[in-house]
């Protein structure tokens, strides 16, 4: 009985110090966090909460077992009442017994004493001792078992009623750790679900910063890329001849263009967007449908393969697989042209149908770093669009700062990593 007293005790001391620990860890978040931050907070509250939860859970089973001891304990008063009351009713039926048996054989229930100065005979007065010996032995004998059994009862009776008045302020206790606990979790769920709504607002802010950014970086880019047409028509303008043989209208070095080449890497090589199939017509993006093919040469590495994308900015975009600088490409033709002016070596096809291994896809795949979370994307990171990872319609590069560059209906532009083109799969570095 003890033993199960200082096991409820140390129950409840436990839901106590597992409580404040609880309250003394509560979460926060910081102001003007940005949505990154607060998914982490919120994860990190989510699993605070399904600690409390847990402990809440555990709490409220320890609080069933102190009941359940309760209710033994109270079961057990109630037995040991009813043992009292039959061993007092054996007591009166014991009293009344010997009371019959006085009156019986002593009319008008005469003292030991009386039975020995009325004694007529030796003999008689032997039998009158005799008898009178056992009567109060029974009755000694009597009383004294009814005083023990009585005693020993409202013993047990004394500790259980004890017992009883521990294990209901042990009960007390618990159910106040119980509802505090319950408070907690109910206040943790309220910040996380606080947390959520937060999260998808950020996102939703960030998208439009984004946007806004890559609005203001593909107007600026295509400023730049018209200031380029205009010095590279200035430049072509300058080596043409004149009519009838009449000089130049500015002398060069030697009349010569030797920096013009032709950049048509042309073929189709499994490169087609079947997502953005438009019957095979070309969608003009304020790009060039002719004049030169000039293209500087910004050397090799991944930053250059973004300059190289960056100087097609405007080009219109063509389904097919072609890839023709100043003139047309399409999404993967793009991704592949820039890459291969920069010195890599990578498929022409994006897609997985290509094959794994003669494929964009599979080879960031194979590359690792591979991400389905925007915000993780690097410069130089391929980003695929579709419905899953083996059919894909769409790609595009990340150059960093959470923008990307890809050719698209509206030709070769910069639009945000957040760019929505049917499902985002994922992306990673190809090299």
């Amino acid at each position: 009985m003890n033993g199960s007293l200082i096991k409820v005790g140390r129950t409840v001391a436990g839901v106590g110090l597992s409580l404040a620990l609880a309250l003394s860890t509560t979460p926060t978040v910081a102001l003007g966090a940005s949505s990154a931050e607060i998914q982490a907070e919120l994860n990190s509250a989510s699993a605070y909460l399904q600690d409390i939860a847990l402990q809440s859970s555990q709490k409220f089973q320890e609080l069933e077992n102190i009941q359940a001891d309760l209710q033994i304990t109270r079961d057990q008063i109630v037995d040991i009442e009813a043992q009292i009351e039959v061993k007092e009713g054996e007591l009166a039926v014991a009293r009344d017994v010997l009371a019959k048996s006085m009156s019986e054989n002593y009319k008008g229930r005469v003292d030991v004493l009386s039975f020995i100065l009325n004694s007529t005979s030796f003999d008689e007065l032997v039998s009158h001792v005799y008898y009178a010996n056992k009567v109060a032995s029974y009755e000694t004998d009597a009383i004294a078992t009814v005083r023990e059994i009585q005693a020993e009862l409202d013993a047990d009776r004394s500790a259980l009623e004890s017992q009883e008045a521990q294990q209901e302020d042990l009960l007390n206790q618990a159910e106040a750790s119980y509802a505090e606990l319950q408070e907690l979790q109910a206040s943790q769920q309220a910040y996380v679900n606080q947390l959520s709504v937060e999260v998808q607002e950020a996102l939703e802010a960030e998208r439009i910063a984004a946007e806004e950014e890559a609005r203001r970086q593909r107007e600026a880019a295509e400023a730049e890329a018209a200031r380029q047409r205009a010095e590279e028509e200035a430049a072509a303008a300058q080596v043409l001849p004149t009519p009838e043989g009449d000089e130049p209208a500015d002398n060069t070095d030697d009349g010569s263009d030797e920096n013009i080449e032709d950049i048509n890497t042309g073929g189709d090589s499994g490169g087609s967007d079947s997502g953005y199939d438009d019957g095979g017509s070309s969608y003009g993006g304020g790009g060039y449908s002719g004049g030169s093919t000039y293209v500087p040469d910004y050397g090799s590495g991944v930053w250059a393969a973004i300059d190289y994308a960056k100087s097609q900015l405007g080009v219109s975009y063509s389904w097919g697989g072609y890839a023709i600088a100043n003139q047309e490409f399409d999404c993967s033709g793009l991704v592949w042209w820039a890459y291969t002016q920069a010195g890599y070596s990578i498929p022409r096809g994006q897609r997985m149908a290509n094959g794994y291994y003669d494929s964009m896809i599979g080879w960031c795949l194979e590359r690792g770093g591979w991400t389905t979370n925007q915000a993780n994307l690097q410069a130089g990171d391929l980003m695929f669009w579709g419905s899953s990872v083996e059919s894909t319609g769409h790609v595009g590069m990340c150059i960093g700062g959470g923008m990307m560059i890809h050719s698209n209906y509206d030709g070769v532009c910069i639009d945000s990593v957040y760019y929505s083109s049917g499902n985002f799969v994922g992306g990673g570095p190809i090299v």
